[in-house]
């Protein structure tokens, strides 16, 4: 998509919304906007020692008890942003509330954004097209995520970065796919909008994990990074998929969704506020 194309989606889906109600804005309470991805299918103690993942140990917040909720893949990536797993489909492309569509509906609304960093997301992990939520651009290409950071991002964004599975783990090597996400912290690190606070002091931040584990073993890599992110925490409260969600809605003020009712909320990346 164009960057024009791009942030007149933004302009239209704000319009949308603002026409509604007056409510008051909405305000993140640990982060301004979100970034996250996923590789695919290792658990903890197999990748913890990757120069990336060893990069968000030292410089972020790693959740050394998280796991993950169901197995094929699509469930995972489902319950992370609408509290539920819809079934054992891999996909199912029914609409179901999601963080996306919850923050859509704030004013002025906290759009979501979709960048395919390398190749092509698989459908069965782009939960965002899978629930059908609102989205407001879709991209590809990191050079295209690298003209967004600097001028294309609202200050308040939900953002979903993904790889194909010859880049996630899934199926291509290791090396390669640390490599990406090592692009990806470097992008983000450099840009003026991932380092830049709201008026409020918050910054942007970054979720990172694995949507499963195997079957014996469900618990995966998870990390908090950002300018706002305590460094060096490793948190051994148990937290899953759900947690993230339930996080995800607190920090926005949206009522918890589906499961994430009943998870506790990830606190330990913050400084209370």
């Amino acid at each position: 998509m164009h960057r024009r194309t791009f942030i007149a989606g933004t302009i239209a889906a704000a319009a949308h919304v603002l026409g509604g109600a007056e409510r008051a804005p909405a305000q993140g309470r640990w982060w301004s906007s979100l970034v996250f991805g996923l590789f695919e299918n290792h658990t903890f103690d197999r990748v913890a020692e990757l120069p990336s993942h060893q990069r968000l140990a030292r410089e972020g917040t790693v959740l050394a008890q998280y796991f993950a909720v169901a197995h094929p893949s699509g469930p995972n990536y489902r319950a992370l942003i609408s509290g539920a797993t819809w079934g054992h489909g891999e996909t199912v492309n029914t609409f179901h509330p999601s963080i996306a569509s919850a923050g859509a509906g704030l004013v002025p609304p906290v759009p979501t954004y979709i960048y395919h960093l390398a190749g092509t997301i698989a459908a069965r992990h782009n939960p965002l097209v899978d629930l059908r939520a609102p989205v407001a651009g879709v991209r590809f290409g990191i050079d295209a995520l690298r003209e967004d950071l600097w001028g294309g991002l609202p200050s308040a964004a939900l953002v979903y970065v993904g790889w194909d599975d010859g880049n996630n783990m899934h199926d291509g090597p290791a090396a390669r796919a640390d490599g990406n996400l090592t692009a990806l912290l470097n992008l983000l690190a450099a840009s003026p909008w991932f380092t830049g606070p709201d008026p409020q002091g918050r910054y942007p931040a970054f979720f990172f994990c694995y949507d499963e584990g195997d079957l014996h073993d469900n618990r995966v890599f998870a990390a908090w990074w950002g300018p706002g992110v305590r460094q060096g925490i490793i948190s051994q409260t148990p937290h899953t998929h759900f947690s993230f969600c339930r996080t995800a809605t607190e920090n926005w003020g949206i009522p918890p969704l589906q499961h994430g009712a009943d998870a506790s909320s990830i606190t330990e990346p913050w400084s209370e506020r």
